[in-house]
């Protein structure tokens, strides 16, 4: 008995296996149908495939259903049968007489159908002669009716070769591969390996030869040919897209290591003198589906591919940062939309009486799902992605629409600009734009841009600078100090502010090297008539020796934290700071309400 459930179940599996046939129409079966008809003379020829609840027709002719229940199926009988089983009149066997079929007017007297069995001995279904009137069959007519089966199962053969087969190699495609792997357990004590091995892409240009998509097609045979020679017997070699082949084996345990040395060392051999790359991903817990193993193995190829190394491992935590990264992208227009991205604005103010003199607006993403996503990872991310205009664009206009709210008209704006604006905007045009449009002066705003070649190597980023400055707009060399720093081109550049970076400001308390850096510059910056800002003040101590070293402007935590707007409104009448010459031990009550003290006299914190 369970031997039967087991046949039967390999039977219905067959039948599954062949369902696309359902929706994918293919006319020969139709057509065979039509032929059949014509030679026997009956109204109806169907071919007919038998699974558990019901009976389909990929071919029909002269009926008009798709599918029947199986309790309707006169085929049911036939797929037990060796050979052709006949139905000479319904009307007079039991098994048929009282089904709506044969009982209602113009209903099924005759039928005969031949078995339609597949290479391995299942059978399938039948191609089956149905008439409304009782016949007999001839001998001769029963091997004819057997010859258009066996070319009916030749023709269903041809389509699983075209749906499961690369046309190219003939190696068992993606569809095979899912599957041979369906629900394909590993023993605990075994490793699932995948590699995955990627050919040279071939050029899609309009105009590529039919030649060269000939030697393509060649030398992806002969690959298949080679790896097919050469894994005989050690791993399951799949075709799976045009230009990867995929290895699937499983080994114990330990011998993972071993086996990853000889297979790479296997595949990549013969094939010195091509471009090709290969990933691997491995599965140790059995947690992984075979179908989620080939993924990996493919962001792994990709990985190799992008690299330029013969081969690469998965790594998860990099898979995680792509997809992170591919969230946050395809995320980014609505997150400008809907407020998830925002803009911050950390104060300036003057050294010589405390005045705030400007805020610099600052980029914020806080994601629903995601959290805080800090500046430092989407922006090179979008600036990668090509879409840092867009960006760019939505700052300027949110910060100037907050701008001309203010009351305070002497408040400055500061807008960060990346390299990449100047190559896909005209930045300058942008600004004059966005400030006649919000009806603010241009001598409101300052852009910082931060020091490096890329200045200088295109002709068209100075030339925007200083149509920026004839506009009455400031121009900041941002971060300087924070990399190579030359005075000696400065010049070259349109800019009037020069903000020393924190990396210099940070530790002047217990960096001797970087006061002597500090003064040095801000003196030098200020004989070549730049105004100094400080960044990254962080302490009373350190905001004393910038302004002792000569800097004008000054921002960072101990001045004030990035502000909301509404938190910067409120606070914007009483946001000036207070200079005391006298040491914090001679500080009255009043003083003390600016700041706080610890032991050692360093201000921490702003009140």
């Amino acid at each position: 008995m369970t031997c039967l459930l087991e046949i039967e179940q390999k039977r219905l599996s067959a039948v599954h296996a062949l369902q696309w046939l359902e929706t994918a129409h293919n006319e020969n079966f139709d057509r065979l149908c039509r032929l059949a008809a014509a030679h026997f003379g009956v109204p109806t020829v169907l071919v007919s495939l038998v699974e558990k609840d019901r009976q389909w027709f990929p071919g029909r002719v002269g009926f008009d259903a798709g599918q029947t229940p199986i309790e309707q199926s006169f085929c049911r009988y036939t797929i037990q049968n060796s050979g052709v089983m006949v139905v000479n009149d319904a009307h007079l066997d039991p098994r048929f007489a009282d089904t709506a079929l044969v009982t209602r007017p113009g209903g099924i007297r005759f039928y005969a159908g031949a078995p339609l069995r597949n290479q391995h001995g299942e059978v399938l279904g039948s191609f089956c002669l149905i008439d409304s009137v009782p016949r007999e069959l001839l001998p001769a007519e029963i091997t004819v009716l057997e010859d258009f089966a066996e070319l009916v199962m030749g023709q269903i053969e041809q389509c699983q070769l075209m749906r499961y087969r690369d046309p190219v190699s003939k190696l068992p495609n993606l569809h095979q591969f899912l599957l041979d792997t369906h629900n394909v357990a590993v023993a605990d004590t075994q490793v699932r390996l995948m590699m995955v091995m990627r050919t040279q892409a071939v050029p899609s240009a309009a105009d590529v030869s039919v030649t060269s998509n000939l030697d393509a097609q060649q030398k992806r045979r002969d690959i298949a040919h080679c790896l097919r020679r050469r894994l005989d017997g050690i791993a399951e070699l799949y075709h799976v897209s045009e230009l990867d082949f995929c290895l699937l084996m499983t080994c114990e345990r330990h011998r993972r290591d071993e086996l990853i040395r000889v297979m790479l060392a296997l595949i990549t051999e013969p094939f010195t003198h091509q471009q090709v790359a290969v990933g691997l991903a491995c599965c140790d817990d059995g947690e992984n589906s075979a179908a989620a193993l080939m993924g990996k193995a493919i962001h792994a190829v990709g990985m190799a591919t992008y690299r330029q190394v013969q081969w690469a491992s998965y790594d998860e935590a990099e898979d995680c940062a792509q997809r992170r990264a591919l969230l946050l992208l395809n995320e980014l227009n609505e997150s400008l939309e809907s407020g998830d991205i925002y803009l911050e604005y950390q104060p300036r103010f003057s050294l010589q009486d405390g005045k705030l003199l400007s805020v610099e607006a600052l980029i914020r993403w806080t994601h629903p799902l995601l959290g805080k996503i800090w500046p430092a990872e989407f922006i090179p991310l979008i600036e990668s992605a090509g879409r840092i205009s867009t960006v760019t664009r939505w700052v300027i206009d949110r910060a100037l629409t907050d701008l001309s709210g203010w009351i305070d008209q002497d408040v400055r704006l500061s807008l960060n600009l990346s390299p990449l604006d100047f190559a896909e905007l005209d930045i300058a045009q942008t600004l004059q734009d966005a400030c006649h449009q919000h009806g603010v002066e241009p001598a409101r705003l300052e852009v910082e841009i931060t020091e490096g070649e890329w200045i200088r190597a295109d002709k068209r980023v100075i030339a925007q600078l200083t149509r920026i400055r004839e506009l009455g707009v400031d121009v900041a060399i941002d971060d300087f100090g924070a990399g190579y720093s030359n005075f000696a081109y400065l010049h070259e550049i349109p800019a009037n502010i020069l903000k020393l970076d924190k990396s210099l400001v940070s530790d002047l308390e217990s960096n001797p090297r970087n006061r002597i850096i500090a003064r040095s510059v801000l003196h030098l910056a200020s004989e070549l008539g730049y105004r100094t800002v400080a960044e990254g003040v962080e302490t009373f101590r350190c905001m004393s020796l910038v302004r002792e070293y000569g800097c004008e402007e000054a921002q960072g935590y101990f001045l004030s934290r990035p502000l909301g707007l509404a938190k910067l409104k409120q606070q914007c009448q009483n946001i000036a700071l207070t200079f005391i010459a006298q040491p914090p031990e001679a500080w009255g009550d009043e003083e003390l309400i600016n700041a706080a003290v610890f032991d050692d006299g360093q201000v921490t914190e702003a009140a």
